[in-house]
């Protein structure tokens, strides 16, 4: 009996030292990534730089919420995770004031620039009126020319700004 209780307290010994070790590391890892996150909510640089960025005409509607906003500008590669971005939104000074439009955004531009852009009035930037659908995103045509100029693609908006 004494073999038995021995090889029972050994087991029951390393199995406690097994959770508490598999505790530890799933609560680093989370803890790790919850640091990250709060991280990157207020540090997070532009995509590219200055000299490789592109610009990207993303319309906004009345019904787009927040989230799906950024998850457009993740798709269209203007910024790295719609969840920060979302949060982002949530803390600044910007909460709930993006607005409907049309709105060219480039992928060296920050959060906190985009989300200015986004809820300037119309005047002040540029954007123009969506009536229908959510968010949809186009790249620009004038955007990486190899030359440096801008193309013009012969559009009346291309020629005539905002209305």
């Amino acid at each position: 009996m004494n073999t038995k209780q021995l090889i029972g307290t050994v087991f029951d010994t390393v199995l406690k030292i097994v959770i508490i070790i598999v505790v530890v590391m799933f609560t680093y890892k989370y803890a790790t990534d919850a640091y990250n996150f709060g991280y990157r909510i207020f540090t997070e640089a532009p995509v590219a730089e200055e000299g490789n960025a592109k610009v990207i005409s993303i319309a906004i509607t009345e019904e787009a919420s927040t989230m799906d906003i950024g998850e457009v500008l993740e798709e269209k590669g203007l910024i790295n995770d719609a969840k920060v971005f979302y949060v982002q939104e949530l803390i600044s000074e910007y909460h709930g004031e993006l607005k409907p439009g049309i709105y060219e955004l480039s992928s060296d531009m920050t959060v906190k620039e985009m989300m200015e852009i986004m809820s300037a009035e119309d005047e002040e930037s540029g954007a123009e009126e969506v009536s229908s659908g959510s968010v949809t995103a186009e790249e620009d045509s004038n955007a990486g020319t190899e030359d440096g100029e801008a193309e013009s693609s012969g559009t009346p908006e291309d020629d005539t700004g905002a209305e």
